[in-house]
């Protein structure tokens, strides 16, 4: 008999703890405390992702989960929008406005093709990244189809004719469309998945009488059809994704209702994996089998919601914001001491919404579980710089009464302010703040918008290079020697990040959607953005977070309340808090709650195994 240590290598090892390397995957051990033998093995899961701009049913996407492409939809409109990983931005709009339609393809390379116009067209647009052109038109006009491939490498399958409903295929080579064997199930609203050589069509509405949905899966080739594996819930109005007809994902979907269910096919047959968080229909997916996006869709109305599917041998616990004390006196506009811990921070100054003088000068400590009002500033002011900790902290620059720039450096020693020499350039700073009482930095700001860059040494200021973008509403991080600043006003929103080694500016990885107003905390390596107001215009007010590695950001649990002009009161990438802010467009709209940041914990997915 063949013995596990000549399968995998390894004997199976006793142990009084299990692993945490990921070394442990695929592998069996017997764990002595709980009596039981164990493996890791990989999992996935969906996680909540930035919603739309615009709740949206009958949509098409394309694209990856961290570069997608969303289009059409709701009764008909042209509206795109573009996803990098955290948040969703506008993008060129469709020629057509349709809905029930499909795509495929890339976010700098799509494809829309078909759908309701009305009525049902065979319009075929491509996307180069910024905006649509018409395609070749299909042989066909239709909606309610499935699509899948490239944009110089289609596949539509299926859909209603209006009226009948077909099971026609047909290729595209970026430029016409020729039509391929029939699928052997007429279909519409089903899921497809994989390249045009190797497609996946299942699921969908086959007959006008009862049961109205399907099992049925079927596999393409290249030039034919065959059948697969059948799924483990009949539904129509379903997403798929994946890179093959061996490697797919379909979730959500109606029975009799929207469903939740999410399987993936293997080549053969369909096992069930984990839920969306929303159940839904007439939903768009795109990306692989183990890292895909959903977005959009209908429930009880049209939704916004987007879920990314990870799949890893790591069960991590979610990222969390849970909230914390609650402020002595509502604010927004506050300081904090960026090198403090979440639970001995400090915040100072701001902007009390309404009343005169509005500016603030009092000042709050915070030990984990409640603040306490300690010593006030020596100058009312509000979008000062901040930095140090609970015990020496630094306040410099800011918005003094009435409506001027001032150049004002206080020194907090634990219990009282006292004045320290001035800033070279008075400035409204926000957020343009990283270091200590010791090794402070201020950069940007205005009036007017600035790119200067100053550093305090603990006596005096002296004013360094400058930073690549102007700009005001500046949000800030880090130490005197490795600063990151991000986001602000540069005579519009913008998305930029550029990271300070003590020296010059060197651009960073770029915010996944333009954003200004928002806080920070924590280190230029492992860095934690949050809230702020997305975009120009009317006020978008976000409860989005990011965390930045160094080099990129990415999205992470978002706040409880979404707000803008923060306090940053100090933390890290792990730990971070934010107190008080504005949580409308409306000035008297100041809060204050404050809410702790718990990064997420990354954990390897045990599994217990039993006799069957």
């Amino acid at each position: 008999m063949t013995t596990y240590k000549e399968l995998f290598g390894k004997q199976i090892q006793k142990l009084s703890s299990d692993p945490t390397d990921a070394q442990a995957e695929g592998q069996v051990w017997y764990n002595t405390t709980d009596d039981v033998f164990k493996t890791v093995l990989s999992t996935g899961a969906w996680a909540s992702g930035g919603n739309l701009s615009t709740a949206r049913k009958g949509l098409g996407g394309a694209g990856i989960q961290t570069a997608a492409l969303a289009f059409g939809g709701n009764g008909g409109t042209t509206a795109t929008e573009e996803y990098g990983g955290a948040s969703w931005t506008s993008g060129g709009n469709l020629s057509t406005a349709r809905i029930s339609t499909t795509g495929a393809g890339t976010q700098t390379a799509g494809i829309a093709m078909g759908g309701n116009a009305p009525p049902v067209t065979n319009a075929t647009e491509e996307y180069n990244g910024s905006s649509w052109t018409g395609g070749g038109n299909m042989t066909t006009s239709r909606g309610y189809l499935a699509g899948c491939g490239t944009q110089t490498a289609g596949l539509v399958i299926g859909g209603d004719e209006a009226p009948g409903l077909t099971g026609k295929t047909e290729e595209y080579n970026g430029s016409s469309w020729s039509e391929q064997s029939d699928m052997s199930v007429a279909r519409s609203q089903l899921g497809a998945a994989g390249i045009q050589t190797s497609a996946l069509g299942f699921g969908g509405y086959n007959s006008p009488s009862s049961p109205k949905f399907t099992t049925a899966t079927e596999e393409y080739g290249g030039s034919s059809w065959t059948t697969g594996g059948v799924l483990g819930t009949a539904r129509y109005r379903v997403a798929g994704s994946g890179s093959s007809n061996t490697a797919a994902l379909g979730f959500g979907g109606y029975t009799n209702t929207q469903v939740a269910n999410t399987e993936g096919y293997d080549g053969s047959s369909w096992s069930a994996r984990a839920n969306l968080g929303t159940a839904r229909e007439r939903l768009a997916g795109c990306g692989t089998q183990t890292t895909a996006l959903a977005f959009g869709g209908f429930t009880t109305g049209n939704v916004a919601t987007t879920e990314e599917f990870t799949t890893s041998i790591f069960s991590p616990v979610a990222a969390t914001w849970a909230a914390g004390g609650v402020l002595n006196t509502a604010r927004s506009s506050a300081s904090g001491t960026k090198a403090s811990t979440a639970n001995a921070a400090l915040i100072f100054g701001g902007h009390k919404g309404s009343g005169s003088p509005a500016n603030m000068n009092e000042n709050e400590s915070y030990d984990g579980t409640s603040w306490t009002e300690v010593g006030n500033l020596n100058q009312a002011r509000q979008l000062a710089g901040g930095a140090g900790t609970q015990t020496a902290a630094l306040a410099f620059g800011g918005r003094i009464d009435p409506n001027s720039p001032t150049a004002t450096t206080n020194k907090w020693d634990g219990s009282s302010w006292s004045e320290v020499n001035v800033m070279g350039t008075a400035r409204y700073l926000n957020n343009g703040s990283a270091g200590t009482s010791t090794a402070a930095l201020a950069f940007g700001g205005n009036p007017p918008t600035t790119a200067k860059t100053e550093e305090y040494d603990g006596t005096n200021w002296s004013e360094q290079n400058d930073m690549s973008t102007a700009r005001l509403d500046i949000a800030g991080l880090g130490t005197q020697t490795a600063a990151l600043a991000f986001g602000g006003n540069s005579g519009s929103v913008t998305t930029a990040t550029e990271e300070y080694d003590g020296t010059s500016w060197t651009g960073g990885g770029a915010l996944p959607a333009a954003n200004r107003r928002q806080g920070g905390a924590g280190t230029q390596t492992a860095g934690l953005s949050f809230g702020g107001l997305l975009g120009s215009g009317s006020p978008n007010v976000t409860a989005i977070a990011l965390v930045y590695d160094g080099s990129a950001w990415a999205a992470t649990g978002s706040m409880g309340t979404a707000r803008y002009y923060v306090g940053n009161a100090g933390g890290t990438q792990d730990a971070g808090i934010c107190a008080g802010g504005l949580t409308t467009g409306a000035a008297s709209a100041v809060t204050t709650a404050s809410e702790e940041f718990t990064n997420e914990i990354p954990a390897l997915g045990y599994k217990t195994l039993t006799s069957s």
